[in-house]
């Protein structure tokens, strides 16, 4: 399962993405928070554009 998928699968939900990866809870917090981050800047960014 890809970081993605377990992301979709479960939303942001720290402890069941580490599980379903087996990676350590601080790690899939930091994906988790580098996603939703680039989310942002490319809504922050669409939004910037003139009319």
């Amino acid at each position: 399962m890809t970081f993605l998928e377990a992301f979709t699968k479960y939303g942001p939900d720290v402890e069941r993405i580490a599980q379903a990866l087996k990676i350590t809870p601080p790690e899939a917090d930091r994906l988790v928070n580098e996603l939703m981050d680039r989310r942002y800047e490319k809504r922050a960014q669409y939004c910037r554009r003139p009319a």
